[in-house]
């Protein structure tokens, strides 16, 4: 059974990803607290785990895990027992759309204290008027937005043992810093996404040649993710606006410019490592406290 149940919502905040109580009445906690319990079970039940490999799509029943995972600066040091006092996200609804993960600080005894993660995304926020309920044989909205939880865990650390453990490296990446756990790409796997058909290189041979420590960790990641196969260049171009990410189309090809800051940027949206604060619409990367150039 799941002790000290608190839940907390993973938003940008001003200027970083930080953490928001989503203060509960005593029953509804309970209730929820046996769910995630339930999803808890789901999660660990009959799998297989195997060490994080960012170039293995893991099967249904297989977990990744990264042992000595350190929490970023953020979460460190957040339990149970201090969850309550995080700033409420009901004094910050500005900041409903902004939030990339639910999480519950609990234990199961006195001495196995989890950290279990929930993607959420744009749609999890449910505005008045698109959620009916039933109240005395007519349905009604509520005059104020709310959250909808998701049906299962993308990720689960021990603190005990520090160990996460975790399913789709994206969803995870979304809250979680895991690039450290990259090998940098060689230069011959980034001449392959290079000559990828989604792309149209402005000059291979300097941006494979010359490219940093920084770079070659994120052509790794685009080459684990699949995300160039999975959309076209045009979607791609629709969602980077809202970012100003700036990306050229050659027909259906996404230009890979070769000026360094500008093809930075790109990477960093194909990775989906920045975000915009919802107040002050400065662009950060994530699980930094870094503007994004």
């Amino acid at each position: 059974m799941l002790e000290s149940f608190q839940l907390a919502a993973i938003a940008t905040g001003a200027s970083a990803l930080r953490l928001f109580h989503i203060p509960l009445h005593q029953s509804l906690q309970i209730a929820v607290a046996k769910v995630w319990e339930e999803q808890l079970g789901t999660f660990t039940s009959n799998i297989e785990r195997i060490p994080f490999n960012p170039g293995y799509s893991p099967e249904d029943h297989e977990r990744f895990f990264v042992q000595e995972y350190v929490l970023p600066q953020w979460l460190e040091g957040t339990h149970c027992g201090n969850a309550e006092r995080l700033d409420p996200i009901t004094r910050n609804e500005n900041l409903l759309p902004s939030i990339c993960g639910i999480v519950a600080f609990t234990r199961r005894a006195k001495n196995d204290e989890l950290i279990l993660f929930q993607n959420f995304s744009r749609s999890h926020v449910i505005q008045p008027g698109r959620f009916l309920f039933l109240d005395d044989g007519v349905y009604t909205t509520s005059p104020k937005r709310a959250l909808t939880l998701g049906g299962k865990l993308s990720a689960i650390y021990s603190v005990a043992d520090r160990e996460l453990l975790f399913h789709n490296f994206r969803t995870a990446n979304t809250f979680l810093p895991l690039s450290e756990f990259f090998e940098e790409a060689t230069e011959v796997e980034i001449r392959e996404v290079l000559a990828h058909p989604l792309i149209s290189a402005e000059d291979t041979e300097v941006s494979a040649a010359q490219a940093s420590q920084w770079t070659r960790k994120r052509f790794s990641m685009l080459r684990a993710s699949g995300v160039l196969e999975k959309h076209t260049a045009q979607d791609i171009k629709r969602r980077a606006e809202p970012y100003d990410v700036a990306i050229q189309l050659d027909g259906d090809k996404i230009i890979f410019p070769k000026d360094k800051v500008a093809s930075k940027k790109l990477l960093q949206f194909l990775n989906e490592e920045i975000f915009r604060g919802p107040i002050t619409e400065t662009l950060y990367e994530t699980n930094s406290k870094r503007e994004a150039d």
